[in-house]
């Protein structure tokens, strides 16, 4: 039997359990482990031995605080000898494990993986380099056949996780499906109609606040609910991110979006968001909260930046809907307060006296102007109730020859900028593997990822907006529907 070779230093027994190895393997439980450890030293001398455990962590995680804790004692040059029970164990990167080895052998700390038959005092074990590569392949797989699971479930339109949105509950008849929460939907109609009166969003943070509506997290909690965020303080403090957050879901329109975030690194667990073109969408698939004319005129106002005047509660109701006949660009309203009245209440084109693009005033007076919108109403209401059929003909008409080519113009973009996207993805991956065999220095391999990367960058912003575009042209013809049977 072999002695401790270090008398007076530690024996550390590390042992560590993932959430799968807790699934697929009782044998390797923690209780387990530390059986064998102390069954491995007890045989063969080794003594004052001391644990350390992580239960519940990952293979590719080297943060843990039972491994730290380990390292830390090694550092101070109190550990003689490190057991685990096989070298999967210690952790399932090739790089990390290496680097961790090469911390023992810095100082002179003994490595032991008793069923792997590895023991550094007998010398350099080869076989150690194939099993530390086949952990990590075995990580890597894993993640692999995962990936593919979940794809597979949501194409059939399966949910691969269990968080509901504001506004709906999950259905205790039929799993993975939704039903409304009647309380928090009116709750998320009000938002969305306070948006279209014209309120900003801090505004009616602030309302909500007032009124003591509970914040989503104080409203599961109270109804019994799983709570995702239970850290909160007040109950009742509405922020603009999570207002935000809520008007852009397009689950309020009975839409089924799966996949809206994907795993990059099966190491590190980052996510990013999909592109649309990624994403599992199943049209009415969940019961409707807001009707899509509101949801887009929604988006399209918070798209356009409307500052509140000083002494007024709110925007004007026109801001972010007038252009310039001339160049294009929106209408600005003006107004100052005077003895107690308003004057000047107007709005200027936004280009006048611009720098670049100069453009006349374009003056039009509020008064002037919502008499005409009302007018035009009432001659178009006037008009459909008298000539329904032949109004839809004409929208349609108008409406096909205005967009047609707008939108074979944007779907190409897409494809072309799909193409490109990648093309670059490609190029990055032969980018690592030249740098990696020395074929290119690392000043040009920095430099052209860089350039790649910031070219992805641009290609996505512009199919986001480009996909934007082909859903308000799709609302077109719901809108003509909904202005005729309204």
């Amino acid at each position: 039997m072999r002695k401790q070779e270090q008398k007076g230093k530690i024996t550390a027994l590390y042992e560590r359990l993932s959430h799968d190895d807790g699934r697929s393997d009782e044998s390797v439980s923690v209780e387990n482990q530390k059986r064998i450890l102390e069954d491995y030293a007890r045989k063969n001398g080794f003594t004052n031995v001391r644990h350390f455990t992580d239960d519940g962590v990952r293979g590719t995680t080297f943060k843990r605080p039972g491994l730290d804790a380990m390292v830390d004692e090694i550092r101070a040059g109190n550990v003689a000898t490190v057991i685990v029970k096989d070298q999967s164990r210690i952790g399932r990167d090739v790089v990390e494990v290496g680097l961790l080895k090469r911390t023992f052998d810095e100082y002179n700390v003994r490595f032991i993986a008793a069923n792997d038959n590895l023991d550094t005092a007998n010398g350099f074990d080869i076989m150690s380099i194939f099993r530390d590569v086949i952990n990590e392949w075995y990580v890597a797989d894993t993640s692999r056949k995962i990936k593919t699971v979940f794809k597979s479930r949501m194409e059939k339109g399966l949910r691969c996780s269990g968080a509901v949105p504001y506004g709906y509950l999950a259905s205790k008849e039929e799993k993975g499906e939704w039903v409304i929460d009647e309380e928090a939907a009116a709750v998320v109609r009000r938002i969305f109609q306070m948006v279209m009166d014209g309120q900003s969003v801090n505004g009616i943070a602030r309302t909500l606040r007032a009124e003591q509506i509970p914040i989503p997290s104080e409203h599961w909690k109270r109804i019994g609910c799983p709570v995702r965020a239970n850290s909160y303080r007040d109950p009742y403090a509405w922020s603009a991110t999570t207002l935000g957050y809520i008007l852009k879901r397009p689950e309020y329109l009975g839409r089924k979006v799966l996949g809206k975030t994907v795993c990059e690194n099966y190491k590190t667990k980052s996510t990013r968001r999909t592109m649309p073109e990624e994403q599992f969408v199943f049209e009415g698939a969940v019961p409707a909260i807001i009707d899509e004319e509101t949801w887009h005129n929604v988006q399209r106002l918070r798209e356009t930046k409307r500052r509140t005047p000083k002494r007024s509660n709110a925007p004007n109701r026109l801001t972010g809907l007038l252009y310039c006949a001339d160049c294009g660009a929106k209408l600005t309203h003006h107004n100052s307060l005077v003895q107690g009245k308003y004057i000047d209440d107007a709005f200027t084109c936004s280009r006048y006296r611009a720098p670049m693009e100069d453009c006349t005033i374009h003056y039009v007076a509020t008064q002037k102007l919502e008499a005409a919108i009302l007018s035009a109403i009432q001659r178009i209401s006037w008009y459909v109730r008298n000539n329904e059929q032949e109004f839809v003909q004409r929208v349609r008409k108008a409406s096909s020859l205005r967009q047609e080519e707008a939108v074979k113009d944007c779907r190409k973009q897409i494809v072309q900028a799909k193409k490109r996207h990648a093309e670059l993805d490609g190029l990055v991956k032969k980018l690592y593997e030249a740098n990696a065999t020395g074929k290119l220095p690392d000043k040009h391999f920095s430099r052209l990822l860089a350039e790649y990367d910031e070219e992805q960058a641009a290609l996505e912003a512009s199919m986001t907006e480009w996909q934007g575009l082909l859903d308000n042209w799709n609302a077109d013809r719901v809108r003509m529907t909904e202005f005729i049977d309204g």
